[in-house]
């Protein structure tokens, strides 16, 4: 029940992204999350996608190190699992990094990280894809040379973890409060800029 229910759930929630999107404009003076409106998904599916792919290589290591069968079994279902979850949190990233946001004190930070995240996502899921279409054909015994890449995968994974990190942790990328707050900073020195102006004017005088 719950897997045929699970496109409808999914469905939805891409629904109410679309009615975020389509509210806002590109001189938002607030992020369109503070409208209550968008949901996203992004850092669910990327939840899912870490723990899972680790999960599964984990256990299809150790399956073949000690020779269990349902070991390897239980690895490989989560492994492929997390493949589906990878592509899902990179094609919900894609989404949500196209909507339209105000700007932040860390625009140039976060620009320059996104970029090696964005990409580094697009590459790391095509990379998966090759290591599950070779899964599939690996019927008993991994080989060392599959562990091998599926190794530097998770390396590969676990770099791309921390720079999602340093987005929203550091920079504070899809956070409310730190886009809000820059808003209000930028909005408080024009104020001030006139003020100042018109006092240098009375100097002058």
């Amino acid at each position: 029940m719950v897997a045929h229910r699970l496109p409808f759930v999914l469905s939805a929630l891409w629904l109410c992204q679309g009615v975020g999107l389509a509210g806002a404009q590109d001189k938002v003076l607030v992020p369109p999350l503070e409208s209550g409106i968008l949901l996203t998904v992004h850092p669910l599916f990327v939840h899912f996608a870490i723990a899972l792919t680790v999960f599964g290589v984990g256990c299809d290591w150790m399956g073949r190190v000690e020779s269990r069968v349902h070991w390897q079994r239980t690895g490989r279902l989560c492994f492929f699992a997390g493949v589906i979850a990878l592509g899902l949190a990179v094609f919900s990233g894609w989404i949500e990094q196209e909507f339209p946001r105000p700007s932040s004190a860390f625009d140039t930070q976060i620009q320059r990280t996104l970029f090696y995240h964005e990409y580094g996502g697009y590459g790391l899921l095509g990379f998966f894809l090759v290591l599950a279409v070779v899964r599939l054909r690996i019927p008993n015994r991994l080989p060392r040379l599959f562990m091998v890449f599926s190794g530097l995968g998770l390396v590969g994974l676990l770099i791309q973890g921390y720079l999602g990190g340093e987005l929203v942790y550091r920079y504070g990328a899809g956070v409310r409060a730190v886009q809000i707050l820059s808003h209000q900073d930028a909005e408080h020195g024009q104020k001030k800029a006139p003020e100042g102006d018109s006092e240098a004017m009375k100097n002058r005088e």
